[in-house]
């Protein structure tokens, strides 16, 4: 899509941090001819986060805000204090402003900025009616507050898309993209992954059918339920790989302890979970709260099924039942279980559901998040300037 009128429509987005996941979306949109695009973030990498940011992979202009983070870990959620919001702006110039979210002070400022001097300002938000942890009133009514005043919107997927309609947002400025990571960089590592000459001897560290976790060990990953649900299959040729850390780590690692087959694995870099993608046999997300869930996009990519809870945005966009994965109710462990053992007595099912995986993720990249961006910032181009009702 290209943005019309007689120059590139300038574009700046307010990021609460450089994700390295995001960082192939903002380099696609940093190539447009017909777009001048500009980040500005709100922090570096908030408290809970290990991954590593490869700068010399930046191909996009940026200014980090001077700021004070403040995590809380009861909410597991980030806030961020800023200073020269106001400044910054000013020096960008932009035509549209993009905001990721509404929690912290930063997006209100801007807000304003934008309706005061006639910008189009975009809320691109994931959050949904399952994911929402603080919807009563009072927040609820400041959340649809902030909604009615933005001029376009681009969800995460079709949950988040109906999160803001019920927020107040008109359902025409909503454009739905779909959340996405580096599609082809995950599909080339696992296939080197694959025919590294040292993975057959790796290999042999792990039984001959293994599911894989990926993420933090904090409870609303659901990582105690994956275990009783993997422990009642019972079956000695069955691993169930761990990969992540976080503060309930050394907690679960002993309480399940005498649970055979687990391979607690710590934390890896993004890239590094090609090998463990490769062994594996089904991605299992256990989640009982998930904004999106991009690991179920990481392990599509790298040829994998996906065994996911419905509460994620990522199982009703991209999971097909019995067709590139399987839902299921979060805490139903013996749903989980059948899923299980499934993988177990029926591989060349799953293997062929992986397949379709990475048949389906292939059109979900970073090119195709990029053009639901442009569609939204000329949405919110247009309402501004009194072009859309």
């Amino acid at each position: 899509m290209k943005l019309d009128g007689p120059k590139p429509s300038r574009c700046v987005l307010l990021s609460e941090m450089l994700q390295p996941y995001r960082l192939p979306v903002f380099n696609r949109l940093a190539e447009r001819s017909d777009l001048v695009f500009q980040v500005l973030l709100l922090s570096i990498k908030e408290s809970n986060r290990k991954w590593d940011v490869d700068l010399d992979q930046v191909r996009f202009n940026y200014e980090l805000l001077p700021h004070v983070d403040l995590y809380i870990r009861a909410l597991d959620y980030g806030f961020h204090l800023n200073r020269g919001v106001r400044s910054a702006l000013d020096r960008a110039n932009p035509d549209v402003i993009v905001g990721t979210g509404y929690t912290s002070p930063t997006y209100w400022i801007a807000q304003r900025y934008a309706h005061r001097r006639g910008i189009g300002y975009v809320l691109w938000s994931g959050s949904t009616e399952n994911s929402s942890r603080m919807g009563r009133f009072p927040i609820r009514w400041a959340k649809s507050r902030f909604v009615r005043r933005c001029h376009s919107f681009l969800a995460y997927g079709s949950a988040a898309e109906r999160y803001l309609v019920s927020l107040g947002a008109e359902p025409k400025r909503v454009v739905r993209g779909m959340n996405t990571v580096d599609v082809e960089a995950f599909s080339r590592s696992a296939e080197r992954a694959s025919r590294d000459p040292e993975m057959p001897e790796w290999r042999k560290r792990f039984p001959e059918r293994n599911v894989l976790f990926v993420g933090q060990m904090i409870p609303r990953k659901g990582v105690p339920e994956l275990i009783e649900a993997f422990r009642a299959v019972s079956n000695e040729g069955f691993g169930l790989i761990l990969v992540g850390d976080g503060p309930m780590w050394e907690k679960y690692k002993a309480e399940y302890a005498k649970v055979p087959g687990l391979f607690w694995e710590g934390y890896r870099q993004p890239l590094e979970l090609s090998r463990y993608y490769a062994v594996a046999d089904a991605l299992v997300m256990p989640s009982k709260l998930e904004v999106w869930g991009l690991v179920v996009n990481e392990a599509m990519a790298s040829g994998l099924p996906v065994i996911a809870t419905t509460c994620s945005g990522a199982t009703e966009d991209l999971i097909l039942e019995g067709e590139t994965g399987a839902a299921y109710e979060s805490g139903d462990t013996a749903a989980l279980t059948r899923l299980l053992t499934s993988v177990v007595e029926d591989p060349k099912r799953w293997k062929t559901m992986g397949s379709n995986a990475a048949e389906r993720i292939r059109r979900f990249g970073p090119e195709c998040y990029a053009e639901s961006f442009c569609r939204a910032v000329r949405t919110a181009y247009d309402v501004s300037r009194g072009k859309l009702d």
